[in-house]
């Protein structure tokens, strides 16, 4: 959770008002936050909204109060002026980090609150929404020390070298990554590379090598700055918009005049295919139902007072019959569902505000239905005298699709994982045990386990476009583990559960040829002998059985 430093008088003269503590402290709960502690005029704010960036900041922070607090309402308007210059990425970096954003901010009253926070901005943007820099990198220079137009593009170690801040000596990308501190932290994410990305003007003049480090040139920003050039890289286009959009805001807030860059990419699939002017404030749509806000909720509230608290939000909502059509920043990638709507009213509305209401109703508790079943496949499966194991939903694209000769596979994503080894929601349970037997080649044979699991797919006809399911998936490893056996397993499991199956010849990537068979009736799933080209992906030697069937 991030915690902000401020000054409270620049928080204060931010907002438009005087607070005392205790109105401070009231007025935090709009943004999740409280005092973590306080030493004369300095805050250390904790908050507590992490999938907000635009919050972490003084700035963001006055801006959602004048907001929540009335002063004003719907969505905020940030003036844009047309690009005057450009910034072109050259297809050598498509591989190291393929996108740019620009924005230069002029005329701006570069002050000691203002720097604190910018660097404090750029850091929590940067190391929290962007993963340690991971999928963004942001840059802040001097522009009038720039000679547009901009160029984002790679380079040989041999082929470039600059000074890097607060350095005196030129030096290539490969001694920067092994000797500067900033380097040496974040020298992973260009590991391998061939080319280093650079951010350079038309001079031939080194503004930075992202994410890395600023050049000493035109990367150091003092009170005397009046302009400023800003860029984020990283490896998606719609993130490294919304963290630009973040930043610009900031500044825009303290008078600075956003001026946009228009951005020309490379003829490859990776880009767009025409010329962006960054940054783009646009807004997206979403739809809630009167009923729907008053059942979660519980407030009661009629259309029209559903539509005050959706512009304290900072959202624009119109009422239609039962249905409210909101409005919203495209930058708040926090909303993904009614839901969302719904938690944005309640917080405009106050918590503390809300009255608890007595239980109307007593009830006794008893076991699901879905639950008494599981536990019924459960018993037969240890009946069967298999050791039942649990694996995780997160997991991994190559697990779940290359290591089990899969092709084309479409998952449910992780937006920003924090490793590839946890980036997908697991859509099968069989490469997992695959995992869970390699794993444990040290221990005794013959292996037979089992799981019992969630599994999660794309579904375009839910409302969260995906399903959940739960599925058995049975393995068996040893010399012996054969077709049959795996078939008399799941026979015995059906019998149990009093389901008539069928089971016929198939074929799948993952199974051996002619030992695959897909199972129908009143469950379906695939049951087989595991390809010898999987088993060596995962370098298991012993012949493995699976089944799995979806309950």
């Amino acid at each position: 959770m991030p915690t902000i430093e401020v000054s409270k008088k620049d928080l204060e003269s931010l907002i438009g008002k005087k607070l005392s503590k205790k109105q401070l402290e009231e007025a935090l709960m709009y943004v999740k936050g409280e005092i973590d502690s306080e030493q004369g005029d300095a805050l250390r704010i904790d908050v507590k909204e992490t999938n907000r960036p635009d919050l972490w900041s003084a700035e963001g922070i006055s801006r959602e109060l004048r907001t929540r607090t009335g002063m004003e309402k719907g969505i905020g308007q940030y003036n844009v002026s047309k690009a005057k210059i450009e910034c072109t990425i050259e297809k050598t970096v498509e591989k190291a980090r393929p996108f740019i954003c620009c924005a230069i901010i002029r005329n701006v009253t570069v002050t000691e609150n203002l720097l604190v926070q910018m660097i404090q901005l750029q850091e929590k943007v940067a190391t929290t929404f962007g993963r340690k820099r991971k999928e963004t990198g942001i840059g802040l220079y001097d522009f009038d020390k720039m000679a547009p137009p901009v160029f984002y593009r790679g380079y040989r170690d041999k082929e470039i070298e600059f000074v890097p801040l607060e350095y005196k000596v030129k030096m290539k990308p490969s001694e920067i990554l092994a000797e500067h501190p900033k380097g040496k932290e974040f020298a992973h994410l260009l590991k391998g590379t061939e080319y280093y990305p650079i951010v350079i003007d038309s001079k031939n003049v080194v503004s930075s090598m992202p994410p890395i480090i600023n050049s000493e040139t035109t990367g150091k920003v003092t009170e005397q700055t009046k302009n400023l050039f800003l860029e984020v890289t990283g490896h998606n286009w719609e993130t490294v918009n919304t963290a630009l959009k973040v930043m610009c805001m900031a500044l825009a807030d303290r008078g600075g005049k956003i001026e946009a860059v228009k951005i020309n990419f490379p003829k490859t699939k990776t880009y767009p295919q025409k010329s962006i002017e960054t940054p783009f404030f646009a807004t997206k749509k979403i739809g809630v139902t009167l009923d729907y806000i008053n059942r979660v909720s519980g407030l009661g509230i009629d259309a029209k007072k559903a539509v005050l608290l959706l512009e304290k939000s900072g959202m624009n909502a119109k009422a239609k019959g039962s249905k409210i059509e909101v409005e919203y920043p495209d930058y708040r990638l926090d909303i993904l569902h009614q839901i969302d709507i719904v938690e944005d009213i309640i917080i405009s509305y106050g918590y503390n505000k809300i009255a608890p209401s007595q239980v109307k109703m007593s009830v006794l508790g008893s076991e699901r239905k879905e639950t008494a079943y599981i536990d019924k496949v459960r018993d037969a499966c240890t009946g069967l005298g298999l050791q039942e194991v649990l694996t995780f939903m997160l997991t991994s694209m190559e697990k779940q699709e290359k290591m089990v000769s899969l092709k084309g596979e479409k998952f449910v994503e992780i937006a920003n994982p924090v490793s590839m080894n946890w980036s997908i929601m697991r859509k099968n349970i069989y490469p997992e045990l695959l995992e869970f037997l390699a794993k444990n080649k040290h221990n005794e044979y013959p292996q037979r386990i089992f799981e019992i699991g969630k599994t999660l797919e794309l579904d375009a006809k839910t409302d969260t476009k995906t399903a959940e399911k739960t599925r058995l998936c049975i393995a068996m490893a040893g010399k012996d583990a054969r077709f049959t056996q795996i078939k008399s397993c799941l026979n015995a499991v059906c019998r149990e559960l009093g389901k008539k199956i069928s089971a016929d010849e198939a074929a799948h990537p993952s199974f051996m040829k002619g030992k695959t068979a897909l199972v129908n009736g009143d469950v379906k799933g695939i049951l087989g002998e595991i390809d010898s080209s999987v088993l060596k992906e995962f370098g298991i030697s012993m012949p493995v059985v699976m089944l799995e069937i979806e309950l």
